[in-house]
């Protein structure tokens, strides 16, 4: 049986704007990131930037009953994962906030944007490839 890598389209995920589903999201995305052949420190990295990302909206946003959402973007090379969700921050500054620089440290690519629509999180993490010649 052929093991084909190449996505039909995104993967989305939709859950409560509540702590008890992190643990979901991080199952989701280990789940994805192991499907298209991440190494398992790449996969631990992944797993810990969407905790904070989630953990982030979820304290930034408040408990205010509404949803947030994951959309997985994997391919061969990169997985491009956002995180967003809708709302304004509860409380200012968040360019010194512990979770965002682990997923800065944990990501090869972040951007934090705030708009009309809410809050948007954006995280690509590329394959690392070994060697041995």
């Amino acid at each position: 049986m052929k093991n084909d890598l190449s996505p039909n389209g995104n993967i989305q995920l939709s859950l409560p704007l509540n702590a008890a589903y992190v643990s979901a999201a991080r199952l989701t995305a280990s789940s994805i990131a192991n499907r298209f052949a991440f190494n398992i420190d790449e996969i631990e990295d992944i797993k810990a930037a969407v905790s904070e990302a989630c953990t982030f909206l979820i304290k930034k946003l408040g408990n205010t009953g509404g949803d947030f959402t994951i959309v997985f973007d994997p391919s061969r090379d990169l997985m491009r994962i956002t995180v967003k969700a809708a709302g304004t921050l509860v409380c200012g500054r968040v360019d010194e906030e512990m979770g965002l620089v682990m997923i800065r440290a944990l990501m090869d690519s972040f951007d934090l944007s705030f708009g009309i629509d809410g809050v948007l999180i954006v995280m690509l993490k590329k394959h690392r490839k070994i060697c041995f010649d």
